[in-house]
C-alpha cells in the first residue's frame, strides 16, 4: 500500500512538470510566429527597412534668388525747423502808431511791419537841420574871409568842428528814427500777432514770428560708428508724423565732434519745400543713404536659421530640402544680403523649415 501512494505522488509531480514544459513551448512558438521576418532566427537577413523619409512630401514655399538693388542706410529720427526763423521786436520803446501787416501773410525781406510814435525825434531832428543849414552858411561866408584873411585859422576850425558835431547829431537822430520802425530782415510768412495799434511795447516784448519755410532743416543725431561713412551731400530720406509721402534731402552740415553723453553726431539737412507742406517743429523719421549695392543677393528673413555659431538655409533640389551654410551682410525690414553660400537662381526654403530635415521630400505650393 506504501509503494503504490510513492507511485502515485511521483506519477503526479511528473505529469506536472511535463505540462509545465508543453505550455511554454507552445508559448514560445506562438511568439515567434508573430515576430517580424527580419527578427526571426532563420528569416531572411537583408528584409527592407521603412525609411525615415517615407510619407507624402511637406508643401512650402519657396523664393528664388535673382539680383537686386540694396541700400545700405542709417534709420534714425530727427525735428524738423525752419530755414530761417525769428522772433520780431522792436529796438526801442514806444507806442505803436501803425501795423502794415496781417497774420499768416507772405512779406518781402526790408518791408515795414510797424511804426512806433516818433513825433519827438522827428521835431528834434528838425530842429537840429536847421542848425546845420546856418552853420553851413556861415561856413561859406567865413570861406570868403579866411582868403581874405578876415578871420583867424582858429575861428574856422571851429566852425568845421561845429558842423561836423551837428552832421553826427543828425545822424544818431535819424538812427533813433529808424529803430521806431520795424523791417522784415528776411522774406518768409509772418505768424500770429501779440500787439495792437495803440499799444505800448519795449524790446523785450514779441510782436509776432516771421518764419521762412520755402526750405526746412532737419536735426538729427547718428551713432558715432559711422563717423567715417558719412559726408555732406549725402542723400536723405524722411518723413513726418501724420504722413507716409518720403522727401528727399541733402546732409549739409556735420557736428565736427562727437557728443560723450550719448555718443552720437549731430547732424543737420536742408529739402525744399515750395508748397510748404512741411512744418518746423515736426517729429521726422530719416533714413542716411551710405552706399548703393545694385547686385545684391537677398533672400527674406524668415528664411534663414540661426545654428549655433553659423548660419544656413533649405535649397530646395530635385524635390527635396537640402541644407547649406550661408553668410550675411545687411539686414533689412523684411529681407537679409547674403554675401556668401547661394547663387542667383537658386530657390530657397521660406516656410515650415523648422520641421523640414535634411534630405526630405517637399512640394512647392507657391514661388516668390
Amino acid at each position: 500500500m506504501k509503494l503504490s501512494v510513492r507511485s502515485l505522488v511521483l506519477l503526479l509531480l511528473l505529469l506536472t512538470v511535463a505540462g509545465g514544459l508543453a505550455w511554454r513551448l507552445g508559448y514560445f512558438e506562438k511568439k515567434a510566429e508573430n515576430e517580424p521576418a527580419a527578427t526571426k532566427p532563420n528569416g531572411p537577413k537583408n528584409a527592407p527597412n521603412k525609411s525615415e523619409n517615407a510619407g507624402p512630401p511637406q508643401a512650402i514655399k519657396a523664393y528664388v534668388v535673382k539680383n537686386e538693388v540694396l541700400e545700405d542706410r542709417i534709420s534714425t529720427v530727427g525735428t524738423i525747423i525752419a530755414n530761417e526763423e525769428v522772433a520780431l521786436t522792436c529796438e526801442t520803446s514806444g507806442k505803436i502808431t501803425q501795423i502794415q501787416f496781417k497774420e499768416g501773410s507772405l512779406v518781402s525781406k526790408g518791408q515795414l511791419l510797424l511804426s512806433l510814435n516818433d513825433a519827438d525825434l522827428q521835431a528834434t531832428l528838425k530842429k537840429a537841420l536847421i542848425q546845420k543849414d546856418l552853420l553851413e552858411k556861415r561856413k561859406v561866408r567865413n570861406d570868403k574871409l579866411f582868403a581874405r584873411q578876415g578871420v583867424s585859422e582858429e575861428e574856422m576850425e571851429t566852425l568845421v568842428a561845429q558842423l561836423n558835431s551837428q552832421n553826427a547829431e543828425i545822424e544818431a537822430l535819424q538812427s533813433q528814427i529808424a529803430k521806431t520802425r520795424l523791417l522784415a530782415p528776411f522774406s518768409g510768412r509772418i505768424g500770429l500777432r501779440y500787439v495792437s495799434e495803440g499799444s505800448y511795447v519795449n524790446p523785450t516784448v514779441k510782436i509776432a514770428d516771421l518764419i521762412d519755410i520755402s526750405s526746412v532743416k532737419i536735426d538729427f543725431a547718428i551713432p558715432e560708428k559711422y563717423m567715417g561713412r558719412v559726408r555732406q551731400a549725402m542723400p536723405v530720406v524722411f518723413t513726418v508724423a501724420g504722413g507716409s509721402r518720403q522727401y528727399q534731402g541733402q546732409v549739409y552740415a556735420i557736428e565736427p565732434k562727437v557728443d560723450a553723453t550719448t555718443r552720437t553726431i549731430q547732424m543737420r539737412a536742408i529739402s525744399r519745400n515750395p508748397q510748404n507742406e512741411i512744418l518746423p517743429g515736426a517729429f521726422a523719421t530719416v533714413k542716411i543713404i551710405l552706399d548703393t549695392n545694385e547686385n545684391a543677393k537677398m533672400i527674406p528673413t524668415q528664411a534663414l536659421i540661426p545654428d549655433l555659431d553659423k548660419k544656413k538655409v533649405f535649397l530646395l533640389k530635385q524635390g527635396k530640402a537640402m541644407p547649406v551654410e550661408v553668410e550675411t551682410g545687411t539686414r533689412t525690414e523684411t529681407k537679409i544680403q547674403i554675401t556668401e553660400g547661394l547663387n542667383f537662381g537658386d530657390t530657397v526654403i521660406t516656410s515650415g523649415i523648422l520641421q523640414i530635415k535634411a534630405g526630405s521630400n517637399v512640394k512647392v505650393t507657391e514661388v516668390e
